[in-house]
């Protein structure tokens, strides 16, 4: 069985950043969640998990700030046209009938590290669909990351490529290089490169910690003694959670198809066009579950509403969050 987990609000946030301002009949906006649908229909067509999450932060505060009130004090607040459009994808989940998971004190990754580590339990692979460089530490021989812009699966070797490191290093990496996006404290003048040789030279921060007499330079032997409380504070935020106290419906999460009626109706409310004929395409691979009467009731709703909406036109250059 394959399971998709998807780090939501950073593909809301794509989208928001890599398209044009729109607005649904009613001037709400829409672009986020138009993006959003197109994703998930690429992700189900495509891709076909047998079994699909969606992964949302909650409101408020986690655990790390508990331990660093600090922790992301450098984001600007959500935009103000992208945080109604965050409710709106709650519906559109519901009638593509997908789990959507987020519990309070806790982020998405720390979701997606929890699914991560049930489904190698179950003996199940697991693709994690974020572009969130914290998510590298996850990866195993049955889980790896995939980015829907790029659509590109990521691994061991294309971690490797990029940061000289293995899964079991990201942790250490990030605490050694920290994190401005976040607000994480690393070493002073310790790099992406130095990081990676260092931890390719003694294993691990811990054997950095306990062998800075071997490293070279005065200066970078005072930083790393001076930072030791720093990077350990830094390995802490970075570790995502494995364990979450989050109860998974494995079965609500095999996808059945779609709730065609639904879609299509959220569709006429948000002005949408393209997505007409999707419906129509994944209702005939997957059926919807709810009877013939439905279905084709769902499929002449198709026909007449093909002519109705515009889409937008997509910007080159996406901004990736994470």
């Amino acid at each position: 069985m394959s399971v998709y987990v998807l780090d939501s609000h950073g593909i809301l946030y794509q989208n928001f950043h890599a398209l044009p301002a729109m607005s649904g009949p009613g001037g709400e906006p829409v672009g986020a969640v138009y993006g959003f649908a197109r994703d998930l229909f690429t992700l189900l067509l495509k891709h076909k998990p047998d079994r699909l999450f969606c992964a949302f932060d909650m409101h408020g505060e986690t655990f790390r700030h508990s331990l660093y009130p600090p922790y992301k004090a450098n984001r600007s607040a959500m935009p103000d046209d992208l945080r109604p459009q965050i409710d709106f994808a709650r519906e559109l989940l519901e009638a593509f009938r997908v789990v959507p998971l987020g519990l309070a004190g806790y982020e998405a990754d720390d979701i997606m590290a929890t699914i991560a580590r049930l489904a190698g339990e179950r003996g199940e692979d697991c693709t994690l669909v974020t572009a969130d460089k914290d998510c590298r530490q996850l990866i195993t021989r049955n889980v790896s990351l995939f980015n829907l812009r790029k659509q590109q699966r990521y691994s061991f070797a294309e971690l490797k490529a990029d940061w000289g490191v293995t899964p079991e290093q990201v942790v250490d990496f990030q605490a050694m290089c920290g994190d401005p996006t976040d607000n994480i404290p690393g070493i002073p003048l310790i790099g992406p490169k130095l990081a990676s040789q260092l931890l390719e030279q003694f294993g691990s921060l811990d054997n950095i910690l306990a062998n800075v007499d071997q490293i070279s330079g005065a200066k970078r032997k005072e930083n790393i003694r001076n930072a030791r409380e720093t990077v350990e504070l830094g390995r802490k935020l970075v570790t995502l959670d494995p364990h979450v106290p989050i109860a998974i419906d494995w079965d609500a999460a095999t996808f059945k198809g779609v709730d065609a009626p639904a879609l299509l109706t959220l569709f006429r409310r948000f002005g949408f066009k393209s997505l007409i004929d999707r419906v129509a395409e994944i209702v005939g691979e997957k059926g919807e579950g709810k009877g013939e009467k439905e279905e084709r009731a769902g499929d002449s709703t198709i026909a007449r509403s093909r002519s109705l909406f515009d889409e937008p036109e997509e910007k080159s250059n996406p901004k990736e969050k994470g």
